[in-house]
């Protein structure tokens, strides 16, 4: 089994996919931590130094290479999905879901550590929500495309049964 979580920047995919992962016993990739790993230098910097062409393929190397793994969960960038033909890599080798958490949330929380996040470096509350939007209008046809939504849209706390459940009942109904 293989489970891609995606979603936007700050709605708390390495989090949940690390807890999931515990809870179901499967590794645990963070797809952000791959390329700091294989680069040597924080995605920011990368960016910054190298540009975001250099970055999305690294972001779909390490995709490729995280796809030849098995039974283990891995969380995705936010606009990984966007890129190349990422979204198709991870539909035909795993189960994806998506993480939808209310853009509110995700603002207060990079608000709080905009360091890590590079599209958001010197705004305000107020001007990252409006970047979010911008971004979520972007990508949400692409997020769209999971195979399965969780929808937390009022919380940091994602009860994980209903999610074992979903991902067992979608992994049954595409083995028949």
């Amino acid at each position: 089994m293989k489970i891609y979580i995606i979603g936007m920047p700050g709605t708390g995919k390495t989090h949940f996919g690390r807890i999931l992962a515990q809870s179901i016993g499967l590794q645990f990739f963070d797809l952000d931590e791959m390329i700091e790993s294989s680069e040597g230098d924080m995605i920011r910097n990368i960016i910054k130094n190298k540009g975001e062409d250099h970055f999305r393929k690294t972001e779909k190397d390490m995709l490729l290479s995280a796809s030849r793994r098995n039974n283990c969960i891995i969380s995705c960038g936010g606009g990984t999905p966007v890129f190349f033909d990422n979204l198709d890599v991870m539909k035909k080798t795993g189960i994806v879901i998506w993480l939808n958490t209310d853009l509110g949330i995700i603002a207060k929380r990079i608000a709080q550590n905009k360091t890590r996040r590079p599209l958001f470096m010197g705004l305000s509350e107020h001007e990252i929500r409006g970047k979010l939007n911008e971004i979520y209008e972007k990508r949400k046809k692409n997020y769209a495309k999971a195979d399965i939504l969780i929808d937390n849209i009022h919380s940091s706390n994602i009860l994980l049964s209903p999610v074992i459940q979903k991902i067992m009942r979608f992994s049954k109904s595409r083995n028949k």
